[in-house]
Protein backbone atom coordinates (compact mmCIF):
# COMPACT_ATOMS: atom_id res chain seq x y z
CA UNK A 1 0.00 0.00 0.00
CA UNK A 2 1.31 3.50 -0.87
CA UNK A 3 2.26 5.49 2.26
CA UNK A 4 -0.13 8.36 3.07
CA UNK A 5 1.70 10.46 5.70
CA UNK A 6 -0.56 13.50 5.11
CA UNK A 7 -3.77 11.52 5.56
CA UNK A 8 -4.92 12.46 2.04
CA UNK A 9 -7.13 9.39 1.63
CA UNK A 10 -9.17 10.43 4.64
CA UNK A 11 -9.42 13.99 3.31
CA UNK A 12 -10.69 12.72 -0.04
CA UNK A 13 -13.23 10.34 1.51
CA UNK A 14 -14.55 13.12 3.71
CA UNK A 15 -14.87 15.48 0.73
CA UNK A 16 -16.69 12.81 -1.31
CA UNK A 17 -19.14 12.24 1.55
CA UNK A 18 -19.77 15.99 1.76
CA UNK A 19 -20.22 16.13 -2.02
CA UNK A 20 -22.81 13.31 -1.99
CA UNK A 21 -24.70 14.96 0.87
CA UNK A 22 -24.73 18.34 -0.91
CA UNK A 23 -26.08 16.74 -4.09
CA UNK A 24 -28.69 14.86 -2.10
CA UNK A 25 -29.82 18.05 -0.39
CA UNK A 26 -30.12 19.70 -3.82
CA UNK A 27 -32.25 16.80 -5.09
CA UNK A 28 -29.71 16.00 -7.80
CA UNK A 29 -30.38 13.00 -10.02
CA UNK A 30 -26.64 12.39 -10.05
CA UNK A 31 -26.78 10.98 -6.54
CA UNK A 32 -30.41 9.89 -6.32
CA UNK A 33 -30.04 7.49 -9.27
CA UNK A 34 -28.08 4.47 -8.03
CA UNK A 35 -26.69 3.64 -11.47
CA UNK A 36 -25.41 7.20 -12.01
CA UNK A 37 -23.68 8.04 -8.74
CA UNK A 38 -20.68 5.67 -9.11
CA UNK A 39 -19.56 7.48 -12.29
CA UNK A 40 -20.14 10.83 -10.63
CA UNK A 41 -18.09 9.79 -7.60
CA UNK A 42 -15.28 8.51 -9.83
CA UNK A 43 -15.11 11.86 -11.64
CA UNK A 44 -14.91 13.69 -8.31
CA UNK A 45 -12.09 11.45 -7.05
CA UNK A 46 -10.14 12.00 -10.29
CA UNK A 47 -10.52 15.77 -9.96
CA UNK A 48 -9.25 15.65 -6.37
CA UNK A 49 -6.38 13.42 -7.50
CA UNK A 50 -5.38 16.11 -10.01
CA UNK A 51 -5.27 18.64 -7.17
CA UNK A 52 -3.19 16.33 -4.98
CA UNK A 53 -0.68 15.78 -7.80
CA UNK A 54 -0.40 19.55 -8.24
CA UNK A 55 0.27 19.96 -4.50
CA UNK A 56 2.59 17.05 -3.82
CA UNK A 57 3.97 16.24 -7.27
CA UNK A 58 7.64 16.75 -8.07
CA UNK A 59 7.02 19.15 -11.00
CA UNK A 60 5.08 22.34 -11.44
CA UNK A 61 3.31 21.25 -14.65
CA UNK A 62 -0.40 20.66 -14.39
CA UNK A 63 -1.57 17.15 -15.28
CA UNK A 64 -2.63 16.47 -18.86
CA UNK A 65 -6.38 16.08 -19.39
CA UNK A 66 -6.59 14.09 -22.64
CA UNK A 67 -7.84 10.85 -21.09
CA UNK A 68 -10.16 12.73 -18.75
CA UNK A 69 -11.68 14.69 -21.63
CA UNK A 70 -12.27 11.55 -23.67
CA UNK A 71 -14.00 9.74 -20.80
CA UNK A 72 -16.04 12.88 -20.04
CA UNK A 73 -17.12 13.03 -23.68
CA UNK A 74 -18.57 9.53 -23.34
CA UNK A 75 -20.05 10.39 -19.96
CA UNK A 76 -21.87 13.41 -21.41
CA UNK A 77 -23.46 11.23 -24.09
CA UNK A 78 -24.60 8.79 -21.41
CA UNK A 79 -26.16 11.64 -19.42
CA UNK A 80 -28.21 12.58 -22.48
CA UNK A 81 -29.24 8.94 -22.94
CA UNK A 82 -30.24 8.81 -19.26
CA UNK A 83 -32.33 11.98 -19.72
CA UNK A 84 -30.38 13.83 -17.05
CA UNK A 85 -30.40 17.58 -17.86
CA UNK A 86 -27.03 19.20 -18.55
CA UNK A 87 -27.81 21.72 -15.80
CA UNK A 88 -27.49 18.90 -13.25
CA UNK A 89 -23.85 18.38 -14.25
CA UNK A 90 -23.09 22.11 -14.20
CA UNK A 91 -24.60 22.46 -10.72
CA UNK A 92 -22.67 19.43 -9.51
CA UNK A 93 -19.42 20.92 -10.86
CA UNK A 94 -20.01 24.10 -8.88
CA UNK A 95 -20.80 22.16 -5.70
CA UNK A 96 -17.70 19.99 -6.08
CA UNK A 97 -15.47 23.01 -6.76
CA UNK A 98 -16.59 24.65 -3.51
CA UNK A 99 -16.05 21.45 -1.50
CA UNK A 100 -12.57 20.83 -2.94
CA UNK A 101 -11.55 24.45 -2.29
CA UNK A 102 -12.56 23.98 1.35
CA UNK A 103 -10.53 20.75 1.49
CA UNK A 104 -7.31 22.21 0.01
CA UNK A 105 -5.88 23.36 3.37
CA UNK A 106 -6.24 19.83 4.73
CA UNK A 107 -4.49 18.46 1.63
CA UNK A 108 -1.49 20.71 2.40
CA UNK A 109 -1.46 20.31 6.17
CA UNK A 110 1.86 18.44 6.15
CA UNK A 111 3.68 20.93 3.89
CA UNK A 112 6.16 23.53 5.21
CA UNK A 113 4.76 27.05 5.39
CA UNK A 114 7.34 28.40 2.93
CA UNK A 115 5.97 26.22 0.06
CA UNK A 116 2.29 26.04 1.03
CA UNK A 117 1.26 29.28 -0.72
CA UNK A 118 2.91 28.30 -4.01
CA UNK A 119 1.35 24.83 -3.89
CA UNK A 120 -2.03 26.35 -3.07
CA UNK A 121 -1.89 28.38 -6.28
CA UNK A 122 -0.96 25.28 -8.24
CA UNK A 123 -3.82 23.35 -6.67
CA UNK A 124 -6.41 26.04 -7.51
CA UNK A 125 -5.20 26.14 -11.10
CA UNK A 126 -5.33 22.33 -11.31
CA UNK A 127 -8.84 22.29 -9.85
CA UNK A 128 -10.05 24.87 -12.35
CA UNK A 129 -8.46 23.08 -15.32
CA UNK A 130 -9.65 19.63 -14.24
CA UNK A 131 -13.26 20.70 -13.68
CA UNK A 132 -13.40 22.95 -16.76
CA UNK A 133 -11.98 20.37 -19.20
CA UNK A 134 -14.29 17.62 -17.94
CA UNK A 135 -17.42 19.79 -17.98
CA UNK A 136 -16.63 21.14 -21.44
CA UNK A 137 -16.04 17.67 -22.88
CA UNK A 138 -19.18 16.30 -21.20
CA UNK A 139 -21.30 19.09 -22.69
CA UNK A 140 -19.87 18.38 -26.14
CA UNK A 141 -20.76 14.70 -25.76
CA UNK A 142 -24.21 15.63 -24.46
CA UNK A 143 -24.90 17.97 -27.38
CA UNK A 144 -23.50 15.52 -29.92
CA UNK A 145 -25.88 12.80 -28.70
CA UNK A 146 -28.87 15.14 -28.87
CA UNK A 147 -27.89 16.43 -32.32
CA UNK A 148 -27.68 12.87 -33.62
CA UNK A 149 -31.30 12.44 -32.58
CA UNK A 150 -32.24 15.80 -34.10
CA UNK A 151 -30.57 14.82 -37.38
CA UNK A 152 -32.61 11.61 -37.48
CA UNK A 153 -35.77 13.62 -36.89
CA UNK A 154 -34.72 16.15 -39.52
CA UNK A 155 -34.14 13.36 -42.04
CA UNK A 156 -37.64 12.04 -41.41
CA UNK A 157 -39.05 15.56 -41.65
CA UNK A 158 -37.27 16.19 -44.96
CA UNK A 159 -38.78 12.97 -46.33
CA UNK A 160 -42.22 14.03 -45.10
CA UNK A 161 -41.90 17.46 -46.72
CA UNK A 162 -40.78 15.86 -49.98
CA UNK A 163 -43.92 13.70 -49.92
CA UNK A 164 -46.16 16.65 -49.13
CA UNK A 165 -44.68 18.85 -51.85
CA UNK A 166 -44.92 16.07 -54.44
CA UNK A 167 -48.39 14.86 -53.50
CA UNK A 168 -50.10 18.13 -52.67
CA UNK A 169 -48.39 21.01 -54.43
CA UNK A 170 -47.29 19.03 -57.50
CA UNK A 171 -50.69 17.45 -57.93
CA UNK A 172 -52.66 20.68 -57.55
CA UNK A 173 -50.39 22.61 -59.90
CA UNK A 174 -50.57 19.80 -62.45
CA UNK A 175 -54.35 19.78 -62.22
CA UNK A 176 -54.51 23.57 -62.60
CA UNK A 177 -52.27 23.36 -65.68
CA UNK A 178 -54.49 20.67 -67.22
CA UNK A 179 -57.61 22.78 -66.60
CA UNK A 180 -55.99 25.80 -68.21
CA UNK A 181 -55.01 23.70 -71.23
CA UNK A 182 -58.61 22.50 -71.51
CA UNK A 183 -59.82 26.06 -71.24
CA UNK A 184 -57.49 27.08 -74.06
CA UNK A 185 -58.77 24.27 -76.29
CA UNK A 186 -62.40 25.01 -75.45
CA UNK A 187 -61.96 28.73 -76.00
CA UNK A 188 -60.66 28.00 -79.50
CA UNK A 189 -63.64 25.72 -80.14
CA UNK A 190 -66.00 28.39 -78.81
CA UNK A 191 -64.51 30.98 -81.12
CA UNK A 192 -64.81 28.70 -84.14
CA UNK A 193 -68.43 27.76 -83.34
CA UNK A 194 -69.41 31.32 -82.55
CA UNK A 195 -71.17 30.30 -79.35
CA UNK A 196 -70.56 30.11 -75.60
CA UNK A 197 -68.46 27.27 -74.24
CA UNK A 198 -67.43 25.90 -70.82
CA UNK A 199 -64.19 27.86 -70.76
CA UNK A 200 -65.13 30.15 -67.87
CA UNK A 201 -65.97 27.11 -65.72
CA UNK A 202 -62.50 25.70 -66.39
CA UNK A 203 -60.94 28.95 -65.19
CA UNK A 204 -62.90 28.74 -61.94
CA UNK A 205 -61.82 25.11 -61.44
CA UNK A 206 -58.19 26.05 -62.07
CA UNK A 207 -58.47 28.89 -59.56
CA UNK A 208 -59.87 26.45 -57.00
CA UNK A 209 -56.95 24.06 -57.54
CA UNK A 210 -54.45 26.90 -57.14
CA UNK A 211 -56.21 28.18 -54.01
CA UNK A 212 -55.94 24.65 -52.62
CA UNK A 213 -52.19 24.76 -53.23
CA UNK A 214 -51.75 28.18 -51.68
CA UNK A 215 -53.71 27.03 -48.65
CA UNK A 216 -51.43 24.05 -48.16
CA UNK A 217 -48.32 26.19 -48.57
CA UNK A 218 -49.58 28.38 -45.74
CA UNK A 219 -50.13 25.27 -43.60
CA UNK A 220 -46.64 24.06 -44.45
CA UNK A 221 -45.00 27.36 -43.55
CA UNK A 222 -46.94 27.60 -40.30
CA UNK A 223 -46.17 23.99 -39.40
CA UNK A 224 -49.87 23.11 -39.46
CA UNK A 225 -51.73 20.15 -40.86
CA UNK A 226 -55.42 21.13 -40.90
CA UNK A 227 -57.37 17.87 -41.11
CA UNK A 228 -60.25 17.74 -43.54
CA UNK A 229 -63.75 16.58 -42.64
CA UNK A 230 -63.96 12.83 -42.22
CA UNK A 231 -67.55 12.83 -43.50
CA UNK A 232 -66.63 14.02 -47.02
CA UNK A 233 -64.19 11.27 -47.98
CA UNK A 234 -66.31 9.77 -50.79
CA UNK A 235 -67.24 13.19 -52.14
CA UNK A 236 -63.62 14.25 -52.03
CA UNK A 237 -62.67 11.36 -54.30
CA UNK A 238 -65.56 12.10 -56.64
CA UNK A 239 -64.63 15.78 -56.85
CA UNK A 240 -61.03 14.94 -57.70
CA UNK A 241 -62.05 12.44 -60.39
CA UNK A 242 -64.50 14.91 -61.90
CA UNK A 243 -61.77 17.52 -62.26
CA UNK A 244 -58.87 15.29 -63.26
CA UNK A 245 -60.17 12.31 -65.23
CA UNK A 246 -59.23 12.26 -68.94
CA UNK A 247 -62.15 12.30 -71.37
CA UNK A 248 -61.46 8.76 -72.62
CA UNK A 249 -61.22 7.19 -69.14
CA UNK A 250 -63.99 5.96 -66.84
CA UNK A 251 -63.35 5.88 -63.08
CA UNK A 252 -65.67 3.98 -60.72
CA UNK A 253 -65.49 4.55 -56.98
CA UNK A 254 -66.96 2.19 -54.39
CA UNK A 255 -66.71 2.90 -50.65
CA UNK A 256 -68.06 0.36 -48.17
CA UNK A 257 -68.16 0.88 -44.42
CA UNK A 258 -68.23 4.06 -42.39
CA UNK A 259 -65.34 6.37 -43.18
CA UNK A 260 -65.86 7.96 -39.75
CA UNK A 261 -63.87 4.98 -38.44
CA UNK A 262 -60.77 6.68 -39.83
CA UNK A 263 -58.90 9.31 -37.87
CA UNK A 264 -58.57 12.74 -39.49
CA UNK A 265 -54.95 11.96 -40.35
CA UNK A 266 -55.84 8.61 -41.95
CA UNK A 267 -58.65 10.28 -43.88
CA UNK A 268 -56.17 12.74 -45.35
CA UNK A 269 -53.37 10.25 -46.00
CA UNK A 270 -55.59 7.60 -47.64
CA UNK A 271 -57.01 10.22 -49.97
CA UNK A 272 -53.50 11.28 -51.02
CA UNK A 273 -52.45 7.67 -51.70
CA UNK A 274 -55.53 7.01 -53.84
CA UNK A 275 -55.02 10.27 -55.67
CA UNK A 276 -51.44 9.30 -56.48
CA UNK A 277 -52.67 5.91 -57.77
CA UNK A 278 -55.11 7.69 -60.08
CA UNK A 279 -52.51 10.16 -61.28
CA UNK A 280 -50.13 7.35 -62.17
CA UNK A 281 -52.89 5.49 -64.02
CA UNK A 282 -53.89 8.63 -65.96
CA UNK A 283 -50.34 9.48 -66.97
CA UNK A 284 -48.65 6.13 -67.55
CA UNK A 285 -51.06 3.22 -67.99
CA UNK A 286 -53.13 4.17 -71.02
CA UNK A 287 -56.13 2.75 -69.14
CA UNK A 288 -59.72 3.37 -70.24
CA UNK A 289 -61.21 1.98 -67.02
CA UNK A 290 -60.11 2.42 -63.39
CA UNK A 291 -61.84 0.99 -60.34
CA UNK A 292 -61.31 2.30 -56.81
CA UNK A 293 -62.58 0.05 -54.01
CA UNK A 294 -62.39 1.15 -50.38
CA UNK A 295 -63.55 -1.28 -47.68
CA UNK A 296 -63.61 -0.46 -43.97
CA UNK A 297 -64.41 -3.12 -41.43
CA UNK A 298 -63.04 -5.36 -38.67
CA UNK A 299 -60.50 -2.74 -37.71
CA UNK A 300 -58.87 -2.62 -41.15
CA UNK A 301 -59.10 -0.34 -44.16
CA UNK A 302 -58.36 -2.10 -47.43
CA UNK A 303 -58.12 -0.23 -50.72
CA UNK A 304 -57.63 -1.49 -54.27
CA UNK A 305 -57.07 0.66 -57.33
CA UNK A 306 -57.27 -1.42 -60.50
CA UNK A 307 -56.84 -0.30 -64.11
CA UNK A 308 -57.03 -2.06 -67.49
CA UNK A 309 -53.91 -0.40 -68.84
CA UNK A 310 -50.70 -1.79 -70.26
CA UNK A 311 -49.22 -2.86 -66.92
CA UNK A 312 -45.83 -1.90 -65.53
CA UNK A 313 -42.36 -3.38 -65.27
CA UNK A 314 -42.19 -4.09 -61.53
CA UNK A 315 -38.41 -4.62 -61.67
CA UNK A 316 -37.62 -1.32 -63.37
CA UNK A 317 -35.51 1.06 -61.30
CA UNK A 318 -37.67 3.98 -62.41
CA UNK A 319 -40.72 2.25 -60.92
CA UNK A 320 -38.94 1.37 -57.68
CA UNK A 321 -37.48 4.85 -57.06
CA UNK A 322 -40.13 7.10 -58.58
CA UNK A 323 -41.39 9.86 -56.29
CA UNK A 324 -44.99 8.73 -56.55
CA UNK A 325 -44.34 5.11 -55.56
CA UNK A 326 -41.91 6.08 -52.79
CA UNK A 327 -44.44 8.56 -51.42
CA UNK A 328 -47.27 6.00 -51.40
CA UNK A 329 -45.12 3.40 -49.61
CA UNK A 330 -43.89 5.91 -47.02
CA UNK A 331 -47.40 7.13 -46.25
CA UNK A 332 -48.72 3.57 -45.90
CA UNK A 333 -45.80 2.48 -43.71
CA UNK A 334 -46.19 5.56 -41.49
CA UNK A 335 -49.76 4.42 -40.73
CA UNK A 336 -48.59 0.89 -39.88
CA UNK A 337 -49.88 -0.55 -43.14
CA UNK A 338 -48.64 -2.46 -46.18
CA UNK A 339 -48.79 -1.71 -49.90
CA UNK A 340 -48.40 -4.04 -52.86
CA UNK A 341 -48.35 -3.59 -56.64
CA UNK A 342 -49.17 -6.34 -59.14
CA UNK A 343 -49.85 -6.79 -62.82
CA UNK A 344 -53.13 -8.52 -63.72
CA UNK A 345 -52.51 -11.08 -66.47
CA UNK A 346 -50.92 -8.47 -68.68
CA UNK A 347 -54.15 -6.45 -68.79
CA UNK A 348 -53.58 -3.85 -66.16
CA UNK A 349 -52.23 -2.98 -62.73
CA UNK A 350 -53.59 -3.30 -59.22
CA UNK A 351 -52.28 -1.28 -56.28
CA UNK A 352 -53.55 -2.53 -52.96
CA UNK A 353 -52.89 -1.24 -49.46
CA UNK A 354 -54.12 -2.13 -45.98
CA UNK A 355 -53.90 -0.05 -42.82
CA UNK A 356 -55.15 -0.78 -39.28
CA UNK A 357 -57.96 1.41 -37.98
CA UNK A 358 -57.99 2.78 -34.42
CA UNK A 359 -59.97 0.95 -31.78
CA UNK A 360 -63.12 2.69 -30.51
CA UNK A 361 -64.54 2.22 -27.01
CA UNK A 362 -68.25 2.07 -26.10
CA UNK A 363 -68.46 5.85 -25.76
CA UNK A 364 -67.36 6.29 -29.37
CA UNK A 365 -63.97 7.73 -28.41
CA UNK A 366 -60.79 6.59 -30.17
CA UNK A 367 -58.50 4.43 -28.08
CA UNK A 368 -54.80 5.22 -28.54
Amino acid sequence: MTPDPCGLEKVVDSAIAAYAEALRSAGSLLVLEETVWPECEQQAREIMADCIRAIHGPRAELPEQFDAEFSSLELGARRALQHIPAMESLRAAQILTDIVLDALPDMMACLPDDVALVRMRRAVRALHQSVHSRVQAALIGYDAFLMRGVNRINSAERARLAREIHDRIGSSLGLAMRLLELHEAEAEAEAEAGGPGPGSARIEEAKTALQDTFGFVRELVNGLRAPRSRTSFHKRLLDYVELSCPADTVVEIHVEGGTTEMTALQHDEVFLIIRECLRNAYQHSGATSIQVEVNLGDGVLETRVTDNGKGIDLSASKFQSGNGMVSMRERTTAMGGTLSVANINGKGTRIQFRIPLPAVDCSGEYVS
